[in-house]
């Protein structure tokens, strides 16, 4: 099972490697894609700030990227949301995410249960890092196997 988000990086990158996978796209969802920044969406960064001030999301993680947007905690309940749902409906199937560094961090910070705003210490997934899950449903619980696995790039080097 393959599942992208709707963003086009996403979607060329799950075109490209659905072949070498001998898989097919099976969906694109906006779940899976960054947090919603509402009606900021594609403003820079100094127009943003004009607009809306600027603000930390994990020092107000209540608070709203913009308004029609998510918050820190709204993003990070909605990945984890998706990834319970994807957990059932697809049980006992491998599925593969073409997603973003937000979700994966969020579902890092989600499933294994790591303080908002944090510890001070940081994992930053890079671009094209695999990130392997697995969900027990017998024990409700998910178990993290890799993360930001790049070995995959090294013929390109």
């Amino acid at each position: 099972m393959l599942l992208a988000s709707v963003l086009p990086r996403a979607i060329e990158t799950a075109e490209l490697i659905a072949p070498g996978l001998g898989l097919e796209i099976a969906g694109h969802e906006c779940d899976f894609c960054e947090v919603h920044t509402g009606e900021a969406d594609g403003l820079e960064w100094t127009e943003y700030a004009g607009r809306y001030g600027s603000f930390d999301m994990e020092a107000e993680p209540d608070r709203v990227f913009a308004p029609e947007g998510e918050s820190w905690n709204s993003f990070h309940e909605r990945v984890h949301r998706t990834l319970q749902r994807v957990a059932r409906e697809y049980e006992d199937q491998t599925v593969v995410v073409v997603c973003h560094a937000g979700v994966i961090m969020a579902s890092l910070r989600t499933l294994l249960g790591i303080p908002h705003p944090g510890t001070g210490a940081q994992l930053r997934p890079a671009n094209t890092g695999l990130t392997e899950w697995e969900y027990d449903p017998a024990s409700d619980r998910w178990t993290l196997y890799a993360f930001n696995e790049a070995t995959h790039l090294l013929a390109l080097s």
